[in-house]
């Protein structure tokens, strides 16, 4: 209480000082000397649709107004136009918006975020298995002429791969579209796949063929 009480009376004494007007006027002399004047008063710029329908400006509004009491207390000491103090509130409220602006962005960054994470295990949880990758693509590739499985064959294939229909007709539109925009990358899948069906062709044959040759031994 004694500190505030001693400030108000130092700016009591000042307010009484028998020089106050002459400093006052000298100041006043100073500042048109050195041109300090206001380049514009506050700018007539449309309220940001972004901002209205939020309901935080009132530490704004409380700051301003404290700004606005020391200015409106400080021009009794020294020359403060109201352009000046119109100014100065404008720019403090220049401040409070691009911060909310700034807020918002860091929520909307945070929110993807979450969702990207999110949505990135629920893709690694509904991975195939290696084995049901392999019988699908094996199907895929053999039938590239027409990639389209009837039901028959899809449900052949989510039993196989121990997955639904759903998710094999999904596999086998994703799977088309991704042979569409890389067709170099999928021939030379295709080739794989294609060599790995006649080895097992080759294998097949040359077990048939060693056991007709033991049983007519």
């Amino acid at each position: 209480m004694g500190l505030f009480a001693g400030k108000d009376n130092k700016k009591q004494q000042l307010q009484n000082h028998r020089m106050k007007n002459a400093l006052f006027e000298v100041l006043c002399e100073i500042k048109e000397k050195t041109a300090l004047s206001i380049r514009g008063g506050q700018e007539d710029t449309p309220e940001d649709p972004q901002l209205m329908r939020l309901d935080n400006m009132l530490a704004c509004q409380e700051f301003t107004q404290h700004v606005v009491s020391l200015l409106r207390e400080q021009s009794r000491t020294r020359p403060i136009a109201n352009k000046e103090i119109e100014r100065m509130v404008a720019i403090i409220q220049k401040k409070f918006s691009g911060i909310q602006v700034q807020l918002k962005q860091s929520t909307c960054e945070a929110v993807m975020i979450l969702r990207s994470r999110f949505l990135d295990a629920r893709r690694k949880r509904r991975n195939f298995s290696k084995q049901a990758t392999e019988v699908l693509n094996e199907y895929f590739y053999s039938h590239l002429s027409n990639p389209y499985p009837s039901e028959e064959a899809k449900e052949e294939l989510a039993r196989q791969c121990q997955i639904t229909v759903s998710q094999v007709s999904n596999w086998f539109g994703n799977k088309r579209i991704r042979y569409k925009k890389n067709i170099a990358k999928a021939q030379e899948e295709a080739n794989m796949y294609a060599a790995k069906k006649a080895a097992h062709g080759n294998e097949f044959f040359f077990y048939f063929f060693v056991t007709f040759v033991i049983s007519v031994w």
